[in-house]
């Protein structure tokens, strides 16, 4: 399809709406592409051929089969465009993309293969009772340094204009080939990769009904350091 769906905004997680309002029950295919987080922020979601896959620290990578979510950003993903880079990196792969095409102000999903020289992931700890913030998660996060490990990128390119809904820039999560390893890439660098991308015309955003959303306070004049300082 040439649209994102996504549940929910990047804005309301970071603002604390924390709580699985969307079921994914429905949204399962092989084509289903995309990431996410499970209730309380409780693990980092991947979705690989309309498997999810659920990445908490403390815990083996496994399938995710809690049905509601608190933010899930996916698209049906099969390759239009393909390229093969050198020496690419989480600091160069908007100028190898911008190569390609201009990407400032359209959407992209991004899949990015390689034997990876180095990838740094992230992985929260479980809270069982989702009564902790996006900041407080952040900062007990679980760090993996993983070398020479095979995978892929699985992620967004989301205009800064739109930053407020989506992670601006890349936002990417990292699934091994052994499906041992995965979380949200927190940075990379592989010598060759085969970089596959799809332009995205549309993003469709599902918005939260239940009361609990409709009463979030969110502060916006903060909510754009949260981003940067959590997301990034």
């Amino acid at each position: 399809m040439s649209k994102i769906t996504q549940y929910s905004t990047i804005g309301a997680l970071m603002s604390g709406h924390l709580s699985g309002d969307f079921a994914t029950g429905t949204a399962h295919n092989k084509q289903l592409f995309g990431l996410g987080c499970s209730c309380g922020i409780s693990g980092e979601l991947t979705v690989s051929q309309g498997q999810f896959w659920e990445a908490t620290a403390g815990e083996p990578l496994h399938h995710f089969t809690d049905k509601h979510l608190p933010f899930l950003q996916v698209t049906e993903f099969v390759a239009e465009h393909s390229f093969s880079a050198k020496n690419v990196t989480d600091n160069n792969i908007d100028k190898l993309l911008s190569e390609q095409l201009p990407i400032a102000n359209i959407f992209l999903a991004v899949n990015v293969k390689s034997c990876f020289d180095e990838v740094v992931i992230r992985r929260p700890q479980r809270d069982e009772k989702h009564s902790r913030t996006a900041k407080e998660m952040s900062e007990v996060q679980h760090v993996d340094k993983l070398s020479s490990v095979s995978g892929q990128l699985i992620g967004f390119w989301t205009p800064e204009l739109f930053g407020r809904i989506s992670v601006p820039g890349f936002h990417f999560h990292f699934l091994s080939d052994d499906e041992q390893h995965s979380g949200h890439v927190l940075s990379f660098s592989a010598a060759e990769a085969t970089v596959d991308y799809q332009e995205k015309e549309t993003i469709e955003i599902h918005n939260a009904t239940s009361e609990k959303f409709k009463s979030l306070d969110i502060d916006i004049t903060q909510l754009d350091e949260l981003i940067s300082q959590v997301e990034k």
